[in-house]
């Protein structure tokens, strides 16, 4: 499929806000920083990146199953590559290949492999039922204290509408309608009350109900049905965001253009990375300059490592050809 940088584009500044995102969260206790601008990037990171996963996979010439063993080898491959890390180099946890808890940015692969699988059910239904039943499924799974972390249950089914989105907006013709300059404004405006709102008033979202791995019973236990309602308010407001978001995207190619066009690494890798130099404490003393050094530093290592990783694939696919003839 021919790649659009448009799409690119707009993959290379969320990639960018992930590891921002995993920086300032990481470095809180170092730094002492709040949760406001992971607060901000929850509101559209994740979403905009499943609904571009959906997008793309539509109309995707390559076979599911081949899709699935791909994401499901690539999975257990790092699963094993990070727990023996995190194991045997940082020490920060015992030796355990559970492959049913994801290790920290992995969840995400788990999550697409389901919805790989939930395509079967999208193409054989409607986006009327599909993208109301999804919201449905995303609220009511919060009652159920067993859906969390295991299996990336959780987020699979807190994500599904945005994932359920990106799939039906070549046939809805989403991007047309929501990228006019009307829409632009309104969402824009709206956004701004809502970031101004939601970083002034803590009990707007819970910082549990954006990272979207918990039940209401882990939420708030007394009154889950609140909690359910945060949901609610969660979806109606990362559908806002989200479409500002998509509004702000440069159309024409760029250095995002290539920086989104391999992010699955870059995602891979950034964890561990980041996960080293806080682990070590190869962190400034100074707030501001530390900051930004470990950003720069971890961005430029994961370019560096999705490189040799590209290359590595290159020449094995290369030598696969040759000895087939």
């Amino acid at each position: 499929m021919k790649r659009i940088a448009y799409f690119d584009n707009a993959k290379g500044i969320l990639i960018l806000f992930i590891i921002l995102a995993h920086v300032l969260s990481l470095c809180s206790k170092y730094y002492n920083y709040s949760d406001d601008f992971f607060k901000f990037a929850s509101l559209f990171m994740l979403q905009c990146f499943f609904f571009i996963s959906a997008y793309f996979s539509n109309k995707s010439k390559t076979p599911r199953k081949k899709r699935v063993k791909s994401l499901l080898k690539t999975y257990l491959i790092w699963q094993t590559i990070i727990t023996i890390y995190y194991a045997f180099v940082l020490n920060i946890i015992d030796f355990n290949l559970n492959y049913l808890n994801p290790r920290y940015t992995l969840w995400f692969l788990v999550t697409m492999i389901f919805y790989n699988l939930l395509e079967i059910i999208l193409e054989k239904s409607t986006y009327k039922i599909m993208i109301p039943l999804s919201i449905v499924l995303g609220l009511l799974a919060g009652f159920i204290p067993i859906i969390g972390k295991t299996l990336s249950l959780s987020r699979t089914f807190v994500f599904f509408p945005f994932y359920v989105l990106g799939y039906s907006a070549k046939d809805l013709d989403i991007l047309s309608k929501i990228t006019t300059k009307k829409v632009k404004i309104i969402t824009i405006i709206l956004s701004i009350i809502i970031l101004i709102l939601i970083l002034n008033y803590n009990g707007i979202l819970s910082i549990k109900i954006l990272k979207g791995k918990y039940s209401y019973f882990d939420i708030d236990s007394i009154n889950i049905f609140l909690a359910a309602l945060q949901r609610l308010l969660f979806y109606a407001i990362s559908i806002i965001v989200s479409i500002a978001f998509f509004n702000l995207v440069p159309k024409k190619e760029s250095i995002l253009t290539t920086l989104g066009r391999n992010t699955l690494y870059i995602y891979l890798t950034q964890g561990m990375i980041l996960k080293t130099f806080v682990t070590e404490k190869i962190l400034l003393d100074n707030r501001l300059v530390g900051t930004l050094l470990l950003f720069i530093c971890a961005f430029l290592l994961t370019i560096l490592f999705t490189k040799i990783i590209l290359k590595f694939q290159k020449m094995k696919k290369y030598r696969m050809e040759v000895a087939n003839g």
